[in-house]
């Protein structure tokens, strides 16, 4: 995978996942450094509130395909 950041793309290895307090943290290597991005509960929420538009609307395009 590869990172975007404003000073170029970085190659991205994915090591683990471990528990952070109340979070997810998904650790790895970012351009040789060891890294991590922490999710926690307020994550959770907007992207829940970001996706739940277009999978309620493929929910019922599904839906709708299964009828006809």
């Amino acid at each position: 995978m590869k990172v975007g950041t404003p000073l170029g793309e970085y190659p991205f290895e994915f090591r683990r996942l471990e528990r952070r307090g109340r979070g997810i943290a998904i650790v790895g290597n970012l351009a040789g450094f060891e890294s991590s991005v922490v999710l926690g509960p307020e994550d959770a929420a907007t992207v829940l509130r970001r996706v739940a538009v277009p999978l309620a609307a493929a929910a019922l395009l599904i839906a709708y395909a299964r009828r006809r």
